[in-house]
């Protein structure tokens, strides 16, 4: 059985003549300064059957006419496209799978890179690999002031987790943040598009793409996910991303939880996801704005009838906000709940 596989590899790299096509899908907003090295990475990828569709979505510098200078000298089809007003990254991607003709996408941003040899190696694997639908691998960080790399996207934690049965993966994302990069990603057009394509209106429209791929794959044992742990890509890490923004990525985590959890498992997602980041160290909000978040997530606890849970957040906390009146009114209200419950239960 192993030797049939080693020649069917060997089969596959030095004679087949039918390449999937391969679908870049970029979104391209205000990155004037890495649109042009991230196209370039594309170009030099080793693999016969690729295409990039990059849509700008209606930047306010240059990007877009880069990408129409670039287009002019593509070495590979490009298409270029841009939105009439800013939509936003799903929107964007949505219209660019839309404009793309290959059967396997690859979701991208316009300031990242690939790394050599990426297309080939994740095509030859789902190649050899029929009942598999979407592949990820891993990414590492690129510091754009030293141009040091560093870290890895998905640490060991995420590793383990991709590892497990997509049910498994489906039920962690919906009561934890994300940890799975859909950059590092290959994925089936057929699969991209049972699942809807991105939802144009979430703010985290990789963790809800992913949160719907796993869904949909935990309902077919015969379409699969699987994970390499080779380096397909790098990110830079520059002052401009929008996950250094805490008041968006909280509001990000909201819409996640109101529109993909169940709400049996609310109360434990708000924990992990929302109390979790108040509580991380590098959160950098103020005070004010802790406590105002700490207000949300109770009265978020006490709308689902958890006043047991009210209670503890509230007295764990009225210590550290002391001048808060609305701490103290829910806190009061949850002893009431919880206490008049208590003496019901007792007679």
């Amino acid at each position: 059985m192993l030797l049939v596989k080693i020649i069917k590899n060997i089969f596959n790299k030095y004679f087949r003549t039918n390449h999937s096509k391969v679908s870049v899908l970029i979104p391209a907003y205000n990155h004037e300064l890495y649109i042009e090295e991230t196209v370039r990475s594309i170009w030099g990828q080793n693999y016969p059957n690729l295409e990039i569709v990059a849509v700008d979505d209606a930047s306010s510098d240059n990007t877009f006419a880069i990408l129409n200078g670039l287009k002019k000298i593509s070495p590979i089809p490009m298409i270029v496209s841009k939105n009439d007003v800013n939509r936003g990254p799903a929107f964007t991607l949505n219209r660019a799978a839309a404009m793309a003709s290959g059967d396997l996408f690859i979701l991208f941003s316009s300031d990242d890179l690939f790394t050599p040899g990426r297309v080939t190696l994740q095509v030859d694997i789902l190649s050899n690999n029929p009942e598999l639908y979407i592949l990820y691998c891993n990414g590492r960080g690129l510091d754009i002031t030293t141009n040091m790399r560093k870290g890895v996207c998905h640490t060991p934690q995420a590793i383990e987790l991709l590892r497990k049965d997509a049910k498994d993966i489906y039920l962690y994302l919906i009561t934890h943040k994300n940890c799975i990069f859909v950059h590092t990603a290959i994925i089936r057009r057929s699969l991209f598009e049972a699942v809807g394509g991105y939802d144009p209106s979430m703010l985290a429209e990789d963790w809800s793409l992913n949160v719907k791929i796993f869904h949909y794959l935990s309902s077919l044992p015969d379409k699969r996910h699987a994970f390499c742990d080779e380096i397909v890509f790098e990110y830079r890490l520059h002052a401009d991303q929008s996950f250094r923004n805490d008041k968006r990525q909280l509001e990000s985590k909201w819409k996640m939880i109101e529109r993909y959890t169940p709400d049996h498992l609310k109360l434990q997602a708000s924990n992990n996801i929302i109390l979790e980041h108040l509580n991380a160290p590098w959160c950098r909000l103020t005070d004010t704005e802790k406590s105002e978040q700490l207000i949300k997530l109770v009265r978020f606890h006490a709308s689902l009838g958890e006043w047991s849970s009210v209670l503890r957040l509230c007295s764990r906390y009225i210590y550290l906000y002391q001048d808060n009146e609305d701490l103290r009114l829910l806190k009061s209200a949850a002893e009431n709940h919880v206490y008049s419950n208590a003496n019901a239960a007792s007679l």
